[in-house]
């Protein structure tokens, strides 16, 4: 597995972290931290999709 995919992987455990993050402030009625974990959530998704696209289509050399 090369690098990028693991970074890729680690990206998204860190998204599913700050949903997480989210749901816990608004549950304890902190809602400018909700807002925050939420907007930084929605970018690193963002990023995320873009990595994605890059990783997997471009041209990979042929193994041998």
């Amino acid at each position: 597995m090369r690098l990028s995919k693991i970074i890729f992987v680690i990206s998204i455990m860190a998204s599913f972290l700050m949903l997480v993050a989210s749901v816990i402030a608004f549950v304890i009625h902190d809602i400018w931290y909700f807002w925050m974990m939420f907007a930084l959530m929605v970018v690193s998704i963002l990023q995320n999709i873009s990595v994605y696209k890059h990783i997997y289509t471009s041209e990979e050399p042929a193994k041998s």
